[in-house]
């Protein structure tokens, strides 16, 4: 097994409807969003980020803030927000507000809007990670 890290490409807006989408369709259209948005050579490997990648940090460079203009959306499971009656699902969506820290303790779980953010990844060997993060480091004094 190769243990693998997902690392930060983008973010992407997109239109959902989190009232009367069911999760998968809203995972779906993320994923699409994504692959959509994908750079040369990385359309079979990006994919959007899960919520619980999100609130637990695991993606590499990672912005610390949500700098966007939009809510960030992460990929069910870990992605069910306060209980609503009226959504298809039977709850909101958690979410990472504009401006706010992207982290498990300023997630907001009450997300309803029909446009957001979604963070694109890709996977890469540890093997992989280190060498990116070898290139982007700055040198040694």
């Amino acid at each position: 097994a190769v243990f693998e890290i997902p690392a930060f490409r983008k973010t992407v807006d997109l239109g959902v409807n989190l009232l009367g989408d069911t999760d998968e369709a809203t995972d779906a259209k993320l994923e699409q969003a994504c692959k959509d948005a994908a750079d040369a050579g990385e359309e079979d490997t990006i994919r959007a980020a899960k919520q619980s990648e999100l609130d637990q940090r695991t993606v590499s460079g990672l912005p610390e803030t949500n700098t966007g203009s939009l809510s960030l959306v992460g990929l069910c499971p870990a992605c069910a927000g306060d209980p609503h009656g009226a959504a298809v699902t039977g709850h909101k969506r958690k979410c990472f507000r504009v401006g706010g820290v992207i982290n498990a303790t300023e997630v907001s779980s009450d997300c309803m809007g029909a446009n957001v953010m979604a963070v694109c990844v890709v996977d890469l060997s540890l093997a992989d990670h280190n060498a990116a993060k070898a290139t982007a480091a700055p040198p040694a004094p």
